[in-house]
């Protein structure tokens, strides 16, 4: 069973169960689009660390108090100590990496952990990942996480990567922990576009959600 670490991750997203992925940590507008997603009830965003000031962008949106800021994507303990020191909730990685997962435990933080086969994901969880992160998602699409999810009753999975706003209500269907998304979410946000736009976003695509779970 995953160890609890830090805020407990798999609950925040239970109930709005979708998390935020602002892929381009170099906008001025991360914090802004942060605080509009908190505002929709989105409980956790994630910051990939794609760019050398992607740590400052975890830094200002932590400050926001808006939501659970994860640091994504961490291949080595090295960036999990430098995210962590910034401010990041919590730590995403884009597959199984051990010494990551252990030196996130020692931090006191949870990890979403990336897996894609059976074997993966079985390993992900007992090496103590609050999340198992399907990656990439849209390679198998919901048939896939369906037969996951029904091997699996006890392991929290979060599809990520290449979902849509049309195929979404797919995947919560097939037993979805909660989902990961883009562009969906933030639209063009992050270029100079309409940050009010983000919360309406976020409200149509948890009415899908919601509509799928019953509420």
């Amino acid at each position: 069973m995953a160890k609890t670490l830090g805020p407990d991750i798999a609950a925040e997203v239970a109930g709005t169960p979708l998390i935020a992925m602002l892929t381009e940590p170099e906008s001025p507008a991360v914090p802004g689009v942060t605080e509009e997603l908190g505002k929709a009830g989105i409980r956790a965003v994630e910051i990939t660390l794609t760019s050398p000031n992607a740590l400052r962008s975890v830094e200002r949106s932590v400050a926001t108090g808006a939501a659970l800021v994860g640091a994504g994507t961490i291949r080595d303990r090295e960036t999990a100590v430098r995210a962590v020191e910034a401010g990041a909730h919590y730590l995403l990685t884009p597959g199984v990496l051990p010494d990551v997962l252990d030196e996130a435990h020692r931090l006191g933080v949870p990890v979403v952990c990336g897996a894609f086969t059976t074997t993966e994901v079985m390993e992900a969880w007992r090496l103590g990942a609050a999340l198992v992160k399907l990656f990439p998602a849209r390679l198998g699409g919901p048939a896939y996480l369906a037969s996951l999810t029904m091997a699996f009753t006890d392991i929290p999975i979060v599809p990520t990567g290449g979902i849509t706003a049309e195929d979404l209500p797919d995947y919560f269907r097939a037993g979805a922990h909660a989902a990961a998304l883009g562009r969906p979410l933030v639209g063009d946000a992050l270029h100079g576009g309409n940050l009010s736009d983000v919360r309406h976003r976020a409200a149509d695509l948890l009415d899908r959600v919601r509509a799928v779970r019953g509420g």
